[in-house]
């Protein structure tokens, strides 16, 4: 189990955070992509809202179960998966889980709802 927690931890250091800024999110909400909005934050915090995306389009997946439940998602069609989190670390690794899952279209927005919100953004 030693080698498991050495080759992950190997893995993390080499890894390129897939990051997407505040202002960058806001653009692609405002030109109408083809976005899914997966929340980690906890049922209390939650949820992201933004009247320029469907709620069909935004996923709550608290990051304690993200592990067990963004398999279940159908992420087909959509051109970005943006992870969103209060501050950004939680949405960083769950972009990253995503990613060793092998869907490269995942990102977190770097500071989370708090960026987001001081750049236009609604929450």
């Amino acid at each position: 189990m030693n080698n498991f927690f050495t080759q992950l931890d190997q893995k993390i250091k080499n890894t390129a955070w897939p990051v997407m800024m505040p202002q960058q999110f806001n653009q692609l909400l405002s030109k109408g992509a083809k976005l899914a909005v997966v929340d980690v934050r906890d049922a209390f915090d939650c949820c992201f809202e933004d009247e320029r995306i469907a709620k069909k389009h935004i996923y709550h997946i608290p990051f304690n179960d993200f592990v067990t439940e963004i398999g279940k998602q159908d992420f087909t069609g959509y051109d970005y998966i943006v992870i969103m989190c209060t501050a950004g670390p939680k949405g960083a690794v769950a972009a990253n889980i995503l990613r060793w899952m092998g869907n490269d279209k995942a990102f977190f927005v770097k500071g989370g709802v708090e960026e987001f919100s001081r750049f236009g953004g609604k929450t």
